[in-house]
């Protein structure tokens, strides 16, 4: 029981029993998930200091174990999905607030290349009764859980576009195997971050590309297109997990100086975060992700150093702004794909439609999160220099 003051407590057991109760489902399948799990959950009673145990947080972990139930039963089901033959040609793996969701939007316009919607990274298994081919009830439940969420912070809006019916980050598949970066974003849990980006991530990966199968087995109008993955999550978690269980994928880096990203997220973080937690310190997180992203930095240079030449396409965030179908042109190109009349049409008709314009301004300080634009300037140094930023 919650006490007044006290933070509540959750522990995995619960956790479960929840999921199987709401899923009317048992078989979670290999429970290798469970360690990952058992750690976001000691992180999160030690250091969350969570208001409520209904927090998003949990409602998220919650959700993820039933979605796991879910997949083991579809598969038993449905062994034929494991034989889609997924193509995944990059992954859109930039710092957050690097132009890296316009980047992942303009590929997936074209009609050579596929990406994951938010509501189908969302809710990628169809519901009860829902009918073959007509994802509606999911698509609704979408756009009302995007609604909602604006609604509780409204501030998000001018922050990151999210639209159910457009393309988003498939670390929300990943979140189902809780090595994800998103329980480090949305909660104050450093000992669970700096532990899950260490941790190897081939299951992780694997599973995700289960999940592609499954997203495919649902439209197969896909068949023949090549995927495009987008996270930060694949710099500051997934690096190599990603590259070696999609070894015919490229690391698309959209590249832009630190001192203009870390406030920014920080910001995205602290409006996800405060919320929920009973004593939150903005000034603890500018620290934590300064660390976080240099640990990435650092990784992704060395990872760099060990690939073949070509694995990775760079992106200036300049560029991108400058031009944008002109970039994404040249990511096409880089990954082997001519660039088409309609490819070119597509990718106008997206950027016509989603203007920046449209968004409120993001207001916030370097200083609200305990940050120096100079220090970080320095701090970073290394990676502006390696990529003439």
């Amino acid at each position: 029981m919650e006490q007044a003051g006290k933070a509540a407590r959750i522990s995995t057991g619960s956790l479960l029993d929840g999921a199987r109760a709401r899923a009317g489902l048992t078989n979670f399948g290999d429970e290798w998930f469970l360690v990952p799990l058992d750690r976001l959950v000691a992180s999160l009673n030690t250091e969350g200091r969570l208001k409520s145990a209904e927090a998003g947080v949990v409602q998220r972990i919650v959700h993820s174990l039933v979605e796991r139930l879910h997949l083991v039963d579809t598969l038993k089901r449905h062994p034929e999905i494991l034989d889609e033959e997924v193509a995944v040609a990059g992954a859109v793996l930039g710092l957050p607030r690097t132009g890296s969701t316009m980047m992942q939007r303009l590929l997936g316009s074209s009609p050579q290349l596929t990406s994951g919607i938010w509501w189908e990274v969302t809710f990628p298994l169809p519901f009860p009764g829902e009918l073959a081919d007509d994802p509606t009830p999911r698509q609704e439940a979408a756009r009302a859980t995007v609604e909602a969420f604006y609604a509780q912070w409204p501030e998000f809006r001018s922050i990151h576009p999210m639209d159910a019916m457009a393309h988003d980050e498939d670390v929300m598949l990943l979140d189902k195997t809780f090595l994800s970066s998103t329980y480090d974003s949305i909660a104050w849990v450093p000992s669970y971050g700096f532990w899950m980006a260490q941790q190897d991530m081939t299951r992780a990966y694997q599973e995700l590309r289960v999940w592609l199968q499954v997203l495919q087995s649902q439209s197969p109008w896909r068949r023949g297109q090549k995927w495009i993955l987008k996270s930060p999550h694949h710099l500051i978690g997934g690096l190599q997990g990603f590259l070696d269980v999609f070894p015919e994928a490229r690391g698309i880096m959209t590249h832009r100086r630190v001192e203009e990203v870390i406030p920014s997220y920080c910001s995205m973080c602290a409006s996800m975060t405060a919320g929920d937690c009973l004593a939150f310190d903005a000034m603890q997180l500018g620290p934590y992700w300064v660390k976080r992203f240099s640990d990435a930095m650092h990784g992704l240079i060395a990872a760099r150093a060990q690939q073949p030449p070509g694995r990775f396409i760079d992106v200036s965030y300049s560029a991108a702004m400058e031009d944008p179908v002109g970039e994404a042109c040249y990511v096409m190109e880089a990954l082997g794909l001519d660039f088409t009349p309609a490819d070119d049409a597509a990718m106008n008709a997206w950027l016509a439609a989603n203007g920046r314009e449209a968004r409120p301004p993001h207001i916030y300080t370097p200083q609200e999160f305990g940050l120096d634009p100079a220090r970080l300037a320095e701090e970073f140094r290394f990676y502006s220099e390696a990529f003439g930023l």
